[in-house]
């Protein structure tokens, strides 16, 4: 019998398209003169671009400095490398030089976060620790779900991922382990204080003007038998005329907390972007528990509906309407946001999904089952009042299932009675990434709070 958590496995597609690589530009300079090259490249950061070549694509260098210590150097970008295409990512080095690089020639709009696995020569192994929880599970779910010959190429992709860091000289930062490439055609990122709209950081008690607070709370989900910590982000504009306080209930809430998000919703909604409501953040603690609640778990979503909400609302003064009440959630939480509203339509009315894990459960170990949540949709008693889903183009795991939803919520909507567009799905140029999670929050909140009452309207 299978266990639970093999069954948000996602299936094991292998990519029948890859990047193509290019030779480097300017990689002449680069043996003749590595210094001068180094100087330039520090100027200016990585990953080097270049020009449009008419046809909307350009080239993307990404260059390491190291000598005769490491014996490769593979680039880590979110779904352009993987455990099949470790050959396609490994960078070749100038000969006599410290110059390693590879070049890929991608669309003008393509952002992904990445790192680079420098792999010693000396075969050291990476410190103890290198992988993280999230990636020591991948690890074991990909060896389980290999074909028998191809799980030592597997095992490798996992041991070179443990010398990957962040890229020293990139222009962008996801966090303290990733860097991000960005291309000029990429969606405008509002996180960035160059936006203008994103205010600086802050604690409780220290809010500058403007500014609402960040309230942080222990929960006892007595359905779920644990305790989490959720964060209640309080704009310091209200709804107007007195009216109760929308909610948007965002899950993987350490993720937004830490990022942080609430700077940015005090600047969208001071803007007239968002309107004011409350936005609770739910800490998934830790990666088995989050498998297991975020996998259209009924105690979860009873959680979210009969203990996150009432507490709530002992506290605030919160809508009761479902077409006020959000739920937001990126890859299986995308898919719990969704579940959430089918479970319980009567509390949550609008759901965001970012890279749905709509594939689930895995065909595999499921006796041929798959894509659960579009069959829910087709014979549901109601669908969400707005659903707004988004997908990379390079999760070629998920985009398919993504698109069949999306169809299954319209024609469910259209026989319903709900308004043409109620569900939309954009599909972005990158992968199952938190940099292009984060750049197209803002555009799915404003789509499914786009009736709720703004400041100054």
């Amino acid at each position: 019998m299978p266990q639970p958590a093999t069954y948000t496995i996602p299936p094991r597609l292998k990519r029948t398209v890859r990047p193509e690589r290019v030779a480097t530009p300017g990689v002449d300079g680069a043996a003749r003169a590595p210094e001068a090259f180094w100087r330039g490249v520090e100027a200016g950061g990585t990953p080097v671009v270049g020009g449009d070549d008419g046809t909307g694509h350009r080239t993307v260098t990404f260059l390491w400095r190291g000598g005769d210590e490491l014996a490769d150097v593979v680039l880590v970008a979110n779904k352009i490398a993987d455990a099949d295409s470790c050959e396609h990512n490994r960078m070749e080095r100038v000969p006599g030089t410290d110059v390693w690089h590879l070049t890929y020639r991608m669309r003008d709009d393509w952002r992904a976060s990445y790192t680079v696995a420098p792999v010693p020569a000396d075969g050291a192994p990476a410190p103890e620790g290198a992988l993280s929880a999230t990636t020591r599970l991948r690890r074991e779910r990909a060896l389980a779900v290999a074909d028998p010959e191809d799980r030592p190429a597997v095992a490798r992709w996992f041991d070179a991922l443990a010398h990957a860091v962040p890229d020293p000289l990139a222009r962008e930062r996801l966090d303290a382990t990733a860097s991000v490439v960005s291309l000029p055609g990429a969606p405008p990122e509002l996180w960035r204080p160059s936006g203008g709209r994103v205010c600086a950081a802050r604690t409780e008690g220290e809010a500058p003007a403007g500014a609402g607070t960040v309230t942080a709370a222990r929960l006892t989900g007595a359905a779920l038998g644990n305790t989490r910590t959720v964060w209640v982000h309080r704009p310091a504009q209200a709804p107007p005329d007195g009216t109760p306080w929308p909610v948007v209930v965002l899950l993987d809430g350490q993720d937004w907390h830490t990022l942080p998000l609430a700077p940015l919703l005090d600047g969208l909604i001071a803007d007239g972007t968002l309107p004011p409501a409350l936005t609770v953040m739910v800490d998934s603690l830790d990666p088995a528990t989050r498998t297991r609640e975020l996998a259209c778990d009924d105690a979860f979503v009873d959680f979210l509906g009969h203990e996150l909400l009432p507490w709530l609302g002992d506290r605030h003064d919160v809508a009761s309407d479902p077409g006020r009440t959000l739920v937001a959630g990126q890859s299986l939480g995308g898919l719990t946001a969704l579940y959430a509203a089918h479970r319980a339509p009567h509390r949550f009315g609008r759901v965001l999904s970012q890279s749905g894990s709509f594939w689930w459960p895995n065909v595999a170990v499921a006796g041929g089952e798959s894509e659960r949540m579009a069959g829910l949709v087709a014979g549901a008693d109601t669908v969400p009042g707005r659903v707004h889903l988004s997908a990379g183009l390079n999760e070629w795991a998920l985009l398919d299932a993504n698109r069949r939803l999306r169809d299954a919520l319209a024609a469910r909507g259209a026989e319903l009675g709900r308004e043409p567009g109620s569900v939309v799905l954009t599909e972005y140029n990158g992968g199952h990434d938190r940099a292009c999670w984060r750049a197209g929050l803002p555009d799915g909140l404003v789509f499914l709070t786009s009736d709720w009452e703004r400041r100054g309207r």
